[in-house]
């Protein structure tokens, strides 16, 4: 992680806080840095990620006197299914690390990296694969039988399906 401000005379002094899962109630407690608790207005959100105190992730808000007043359970959870491995030049050596930057997303205490261009190792090859979203092509019946109940009964483009459908009267 690059530093972007000096700043002089931080205080690094950390605080010991317990997290309860509010899934599973795991009590673990975690050492933060004060400083982040200090440079918030009001409550601290942080989000513990999958493992650190148990199987499920979740955030805590936690007040300036470093009690955690509450909790949030996380409903959905994107993860990374490509594993990237470390690309190496012609001389086995590190690629320059501008693609890395160029890549980081640098909000306040919130770092991640995010490349829209990743390689992937496949075997012994290398190859460039663009990270896109893949939505699955419904048939008009598909999207029919998902939004029936929703389809207006004069609809032209699904009439075949209004005609034949026993649920609507």
């Amino acid at each position: 992680m690059a530093i972007t401000e000096a700043k002089k005379n931080i205080d690094i002094s950390i605080a010991s806080v317990q997290f309860i899962c509010p899934v599973c109630k795991t009590k673990k407690t975690l050492d933060i840095p004060k400083s982040v608790i200090e440079e918030a207005k009001q409550l601290t959100t942080m989000s513990i990620a999958r493992g650190l105190v148990c199987n499920h992730q979740f955030q805590a808000y936690v007040d300036k006197n470093y009690q955690v007043r509450g909790y949030q359970k996380v409903d959905f959870e994107f993860e990374n299914t490509v594993h990237q491995e470390e690309v190496l030049d012609s001389n086995n050596t590190k690629q320059d690390d501008s693609e890395l930057i160029e890549n980081l997303i640098l909000e306040g205490n919130y770092v991640e990296y995010n490349p829209l261009k990743t390689k992937i190792k496949i075997g012994n090859n290398i190859k460039n694969k663009e990270i896109t979203s893949q939505k699955k092509k419904m048939t008009l019946k598909e999207i029919y039988d998902e939004f029936w109940e929703l389809i207006d009964d004069n609809n032209e483009e699904f009439k075949v399906f209004l005609r034949n459908d026993l649920r609507r009267n």
